[in-house]
């Protein structure tokens, strides 16, 4: 037997892991501690990596590539059972990697047989679990379970219980004895069929020539036919193009008469008229602009005569400027004079106020602002509150609790009363044992005793079923009360406060939180059923009872047996009630020992609650108003501290105030009389008023003269513009050779008609170049419309004729076509024969295929049945050991059931149950019982280490604790475990033993790693 522990690792680059070195690691337990993203399931597949090679890239498996350009891969050095050291180095190479193996003093070792032949899979489903393998087991049918778990049983995983059904299911899918869908048998009939076709067809290939001849012949007739219609079609197109480009010729030779009759028109100029009427246009706008212009120009001399300036108060411009700089602060300053004092006694009635609410009426502002009031404070109050609510919630989930254990445990009471006086006295029992004889009738007997004892489980499954739900609805409709309550009295708190958005948030969200809770309901899927099992199981009885009822040799006997049957039915719902009411017992007395730990923390809680209120003289509020009062207490800290800081600002804007006063005063000696029944702002306006409208005045002067230079530079300007447009006006007349206006556009007008003309012989002449270009024909003769169609009308009679000889040939042809289809009947003797081969092939080669997954499944078949036999006694032997351990004896043994491929569980009183009948922790217990002993037969020829990644995490206090005794037993016995773990109450229950070591994973950060001991 070759033995391996690993005693330290070196991870020189794996995945955000770099640099990172254990050493000394325990050869019994070693614990790898760990938070969430510390790197433990990297160090879990860094060992396996470095031991059976990296994965490929294209393996489902991460490769744990290092992203900072870490040397990839690392080293563990090995003890084996001769205590030699073996060091196993692997970095980045080839797909798996280069590794190097060698002892202490460098001799080169096989790694290969260091491991003992073990591959990555096998070692994986042997010697490695973790928390995905025990949830995988909740997403299992609870039919299938019992088959899982024996594959598990054979090699560590259901691999083999797997590819044994693909490979039934593949050779199902290809042929079964008497299947008609698998494809061999589909095949097989297809077969038949097509040889079948392949005769027929001998016999008609004789008439099959015979008629193709005849088609030969109709296909010549019908090309002949066809050329010749195309031909009179041509004839017939050419005629009709004829017909419409006759009819533009005529009309070419009307237009060039027309033509002919105008003068010459060459020296008219182009675009004649308008070009005049633009001339003319510009002609009368520049003349009316330019009067105008001349009346503008005489009104704005006047205007500049009339405007008076006072250059004397513009003296004083720049002194009135800089006081009107200054005159928004002055006013700002007034503004805030007269806020402030409204702030000020706002301010001292809120003081006021909040002294009220907190009974400090004595207090001064000195020594409110003495009061500690700080973040530590505050967060004080916050844990305090918080305990609070926490006891508070806790006392009603224990009365809760309390009151439902006490009605279980009444109820339990109750039920096994009534079982004890439903058991008959033994004395009559004995009695009726010896009446009663077993006959022909006893099987039967037996079948409705069974389906008897069936039917009052289900009732019973029933009735608690219905209390529950009950409970359930109970139990929402409170819960939905206190959520509504919450709501209510936090939209109070917020409306106090006089927040109304947060207020109406939060009344609807809890109204809302209260709705959905109270519409909940459990789902009844499964006691419908029950209900069905239940009908169909009364049913079944009342058959069985009538087969009875109508023996003849059924009397007194069947009511002594059914007396038996129904107190031996009592007596095993008697211990089965007994059992549930020892359980109710101890739910109630934890219970009550949970009610004593609340009594101590409330203690300590009052305690810490009185001293916290002493510091801040809030002896005499309550705990559900303390938060408020604290926070009015910080506010009435802040209102003395603004008032303070109002105070001073209103002595600063005072002072602007007086400043701005007496330089307004200096300024208006002189100026303005002083009269005191105006106010300052009203002086200075009128002040302002007076520099702006001279200063006004002055600039619109400087405006009406630059006005006057430019009209008279625009005056120019049109004079030119006016004789520029007579000029052009008396130059067309020249061209024109006219003398005036009205010559000039009766000459136009006839160069309009002689040019639209010409238009349209350049439109004809184009329309018959398209046409003849479209036709392709040329105009070579010249005919009248009636001779035109004279031919047109000859030559539709003869392509007649031709159709109709085509239609006769199509109708011989499609008849001949269709006795030939119907003689081949959808193809010929070749393909006949090509598709008979084609079938023979597809068979031959299902046929080959389906004798490999046979063998296959075969040969699989005799290996699970070896394993089966030599393997599988001894892991049972053990599992049973180790499920008994966990399970505290109520298991005792693990049976394998011969005729199928299951497990079944014995319990301490003798019942066998299959994994689906049990609860989902104890298959988890099973499951890893299995997968310990698997690795604990395979132990006997090779011993590796066990790679664990937090598979008690679901597992509730005494679970956990018997499965850590587990591993810790089996770690004495010379096994080695790298336990994986983040939860920190199961590294603490490992470190307890003094030959377990821990080692912990800080969280990574940028290029390190630090590994605490």
């Amino acid at each position: 037997m070759n033995r391996l522990k690993i005693t330290s690792l070196h991870i020189y680059g794996f995945g955000k892991l770099e640099n990172v070195v254990m050493e000394n690691l325990s050869p019994n337990i070693q614990v790898i501690y760990g938070e969430n993203e510390a790197g433990k399931s990297t160090v879990m597949a860094f060992i396996q990596a470095i031991l059976f090679g990296f994965p490929a890239k294209n393996q489902q498996d991460l490769r744990y590539v290092p992203k900072k350009g870490f040397k990839y891969g690392g080293k563990l050095v090995v003890e084996t059972d001769d205590q030699r050291k073996i060091t196993v180095e692997r970095v980045a190479g080839r797909s798996s990697g280069d590794v190097t193996v060698q002892d202490e003093q460098g001799n080169p070792c096989d790694l290969n047989e260091v491991l003992g032949g073990l591959d990555k899979t096998m070692y994986k489903g042997i010697f490695s679990f973790n928390i995905m393998d025990i949830q995988n087991l909740q997403l299992i049918d609870s039919e299938q379970l019992g088959s899982y778990l024996f594959s598990s049983g054979l090699m560590g995983s259901e691999q083999l219980h797997k590819l044994s059904r693909e490979l039934t299911k593949e050779q199902e899918e290809r042929f079964k004895p008497n299947g008609r869908k698998p494809v061999i048998n589909r095949l097989l009939t297809s077969l038949k069929e097509e040889e079948q076709n392949v005769l027929k067809w001998k016999e008609k290939m004789g008439q099959y020539d015979r008629l193709q001849k005849d088609l030969d012949q109709y296909d010549n007739e019908w090309k002949e036919s066809l050329i010749a219609k195309e031909d009179t079609e041509k004839k017939i197109k050419q005629t009709e193009a004829m017909l419409t480009i006759q009819p533009l010729v005529n009309r070419l030779e009307i237009l060039q008469l027309q033509i002919a009759e105008f003068g010459n028109f060459e020296s008219f100029p182009q675009d004649g008229l308008s070009r005049l009427e633009k001339w003319q246009t510009e002609a009368v706008f520049y003349q009316s602009k330019l009067e105008k212009t001349a009346k503008d120009l005489h009104e704005k001399e006047r205007e500049f005569v009339q405007i008076k300036v006072n250059e004397k108060i513009l003296g004083n411009e720049e002194s009135i400027n800089a006081l009107v700089n200054i005159l928004p602060t002055y006013q700002q300053a007034k503004e805030q004079l007269s806020l402030l004092a409204t702030e000020i006694v706002q301010l001292q009635k809120r003081i006021e106020g909040w002294k009220q609410d907190l009974a400090w009426h004595d207090k001064t502002d000195q020594e409110l602002e003495a009061i500690h009031t700080s973040l530590a404070s505050k967060g004080s109050l916050r844990e305090l509150l918080k305990a609070h609510h926490e006891l508070h919630i806790q006392k009603q989930r224990l009365d809760e609790q309390f009151q439902q254990a006490k009605e279980e445990l009444e109820a339990q009471e109750e039920r096994v009363k009534d079982l004890e006086q439903e058991q008959l006295p033994n004395h009559e029992v004995i009695k009726m044992k010896e009446l009663v004889e077993v006959d022909s009738m006893d099987t039967l007997h037996k079948e409705i005793h069974l389906n008897e004892q069936l039917l009052n489980q289900l009732k019973k499954q029933l009735d608690v079923q219905k209390k529950n739900n009950q409970n359930e609805i109970k139990k929402s409709k409170q819960i939905a009360v206190a959520s509504l309550l919450m709501g209510i009295a936090g939209a109070a708190y917020f409306y106090m406060q006089g927040q109304l958005i947060p207020s109406l948030l939060c009344l609807i969200l809890f109204f809302i939180l209260s709705f959905m809770i109270n519409r909940k309901t459990k789902q009844t899927n499964s006691r419908n059923e029950l209900l069905i099992e239940k009908e169909e199981m009364e049913n079944k009885l009342e058959l069985l009872r009538g087969k009875l009822y109508s023996n003849e040799n059924y009397g007194k006997m069947e009511e002594y047996q059914k007396a038996l049957a129904k107190n031996e039915q009592v007596m095993q719902l008697l211990q089965k009630e007994q059992l549930l009411l020892s359980q109710c017992d101890r739910t109630y007395n934890r219970i009550i020992k949970q009610f004593e730990e609340w009594e101590g923390k409330n203690f300590s809680f009052q305690d810490q609650w009185h001293k916290w209120t002493s510091s801040l003289s809030l002896e005499q509020i309550s705990p559900p108003f303390m938060e408020e009062a604290y926070d009015k207490v910080v506010q009435l800290k802040v209102a003395i501290a603004d008032k303070k800081e109002l105070v001073e600002r209103q002595k600063h804007f005072q002072t602007v105030v007086d400043t701005f006063k007496n330089k307004l005063e200096t300024l208006i000696e002189g100026h303005i009389e002083n009269d005191t029944r105006i106010s300052i702002e009203e002086v200075f306006t009128q002040l302002r008023v007076s520099v702006e409208e001279n200063v006004e005045k002055k600039k619109r002067k400087q405006r009406i003269q630059e006005q006057i230079g430019e009209l008279k530079e625009e005056m120019d300007g049109l004079s030119h513009h006016v004789l520029e447009a007579q000029k052009q006006i008396q130059n067309l007349y020249e061209q024109a050779e006219v003398n005036n206006e009205e010559s000039f556009r009766q000459k136009n007008q006839q160069n309009i008609e002689k040019t639209e003309l010409e238009k349209e012989i350049i439109l004809l002449k184009n329309q018959l170049a398209q046409m003849e270009n479209s036709y392709q024909l040329r105009l070579t003769e010249r005919k009248s419309m009636d001779m035109w169609n004279s031919r047109k009308i000859e030559l539709e009679e003869t392509l007649k004729s031709i159709k109709e000889k085509l239609s006769q040939l199509v109708e011989n042809r499609t008849a001949t076509k269709e006795t030939i289809r119907l003689l081949e009947e959808a193809g010929t003797y070749s393909e006949a024969v090509q598709q008979f081969e084609l079938s023979k092939s597809k068979l031959q080669e299902h046929a080959r295929k389906w004798a490999i997954h046979a063998t296959a499944s075969h040969l699989l078949g005799k290996t699970m049945d070896y394993y089966r036999t030599v393997k599988l006694p001894k892991v049972l032997h053990y599992a049973s050991d180790n499920f008994q351990f966990l399970t505290k004896g109520n298991y005792i043994r693990l049976l394998d059931e011969q005729n199928e491929r299951t497990l079944m569980v014995q319990h301490a009183d003798g019942t066998k149950f299959e994994p689906k009948e049990l609860s989902q922790a104890t298959v988890e217990q099973l499951y890893i019982s299995i997968r310990v002993a698997v690795a604990q037969v395979w132990s006997d020829e090779q011993k590796l280490p066990f790679l664990m990644d937090d598979s008690f995490v679901n597992f509730d206090h005494h679970r956990t604790n018997l499965a850590i005794k587990l591993i810790n037993r089996l770690a004495l016995q010379g096994y080695q475990f790298l336990f994986f773990t983040c939860h920190h109450h199961i590294k603490e229950k490992l470190a307890s033993e003094p030959n377990n070591r821990i080692c912990s994973i800080d969280t990574m950060k940028v290029g390190e790693a630090t590994i605490k001991r």
